[in-house]
């Protein structure tokens, strides 16, 4: 007769301890864009960086952006300089080649769905550019008026990659 397998309790089990900070850290701004006012949040949690992004309250589109690194990348772009508004070299300001956005939840509208992923894509080039050592799960909500597809154009863009990097 085989004797019967114990497996050990969860008392009896290591796992590890990782101290965080608490509350995890967050940073708001408000700001209009477009004419509407808009609010981004972010919060740095120890396995996530979770920012958000909603006009009238809503939100309605979640992405995530992992920041590892695949071993054909180069983890440090040629450009030493920061990700700033005032740099020079317009490549600081493209996102990093290796970073995608997947949707995870709505995403619905086609052109607003487009422009959410180019803004995660962007901020999390921004946060990498910041630390390249950074390799927490960007995670982006954002709840973007409708009439945001009807012409926002490159100074609405501006205007909320600016929100998100004051925040950031």
């Amino acid at each position: 007769m085989a004797q019967p397998t114990t497996h050990p309790t969860p008392s009896q089990q290591s796992y590890p301890i990782t101290p965080t900070p608490y509350p995890a850290k967050t940073t708001t701004a408000t700001a209009p864009v477009h004419g509407v006012s808009t609010t981004a949040t972010c919060v740095s949690f120890a396995d996530k960086i979770l920012i958000t992004v909603t006009q009238e309250g809503k939100l309605g589109h979640w992405m995530h952006i992992p920041l590892s690194i695949s071993p054909t990348d180069d983890p440090f772009p040629s450009s030493s300089s920061t990700f700033s508004s005032t740099s020079s070299n317009q490549n600081t300001l493209l996102p990093h080649p290796h970073l995608t956005a997947t949707t995870i939840l709505g995403g619905t509208h086609p052109t607003l769905s487009l422009l959410g992923q180019t803004l995660a894509t962007q901020i999390a080039s921004a946060i990498l550019t910041r630390n390249p050592h950074e390799r927490r799960m960007v995670v982006v909500g954002l709840g973007l008026d409708p009439r945001m597809e009807e012409g926002g154009g490159r100074d609405a863009f501006a205007d909320l990659v600016g929100l998100m990097l004051g925040v950031i």
